[in-house]
């Protein structure tokens, strides 16, 4: 009897190669860019995919690549190869959440400046400086702190990309698209 786990399995390979076609066949349009990588929106499905030349960006994403139900703080990554990935697409932040992140970056930077030496967000986060934050904010940051320390990478709290720009919202939760 075949199980429901390999039929959804095969299911998604056969979703990936039907990417992965449309992907060489050139049916794609060119959606945003960042510092070391450029996204592109696949013709007619609701997936990116990113060319990327951070090593930073691309371990985390070969470390997260078809576990979306184990690091839900992460943008869903369905397939990953060398310097490419194809990822779930998101949609953008309301206005609300966008100024509560931008208040919470501001005040991390302050308390960063305090400090005087490297610190995370969730050194921040831990401090007495993080009181009366949104706690929608709140709770996707504790939850992304737990993401981080099972990917395992050194450094990676520090080296995070947190910022309203790098954040949008995925099955009505907050997600990393860019780390």
């Amino acid at each position: 009897m075949i199980k429901l786990k390999y039929l959804l399995r095969e299911l998604e390979e056969t979703d990936v190669s039907r990417l992965l076609d449309k992907i060489k066949n050139k049916q794609f349009k060119f959606f945003a860019q960042g510092d070391n990588s450029r996204v592109y929106e696949i013709d007619g499905e609701d997936k990116l995919f990113k060319i990327s030349k951070s090593a930073d960006e691309l371990d985390v994403a070969s470390i997260i690549v078809g576990r979306s139900q184990e690091f839900t703080t992460f943008i869903p990554i369905h397939y990953f190869d060398e310097n490419m990935f194809i990822m779930s697409k998101a949609t953008p932040l309301n206005n609300n959440i966008k100024q509560s992140i931008d208040n919470f970056i501001d005040r991390f930077k302050q308390f960063a400046r305090h400090e005087g030496g490297e610190v995370s967000v969730f050194d921040f986060l831990d401090s007495d400086g993080a009181r009366n934050l949104d706690i929608k904010l709140v709770n996707f940051l504790r939850a992304l702190q737990q993401d981080i320390n099972k990917i395992g990478i050194d450094d990676l709290d520090l080296d995070l990309d947190f910022r309203v720009d790098n954040v949008m919202i995925w099955n009505g939760n907050l997600v990393m698209v860019d780390w």
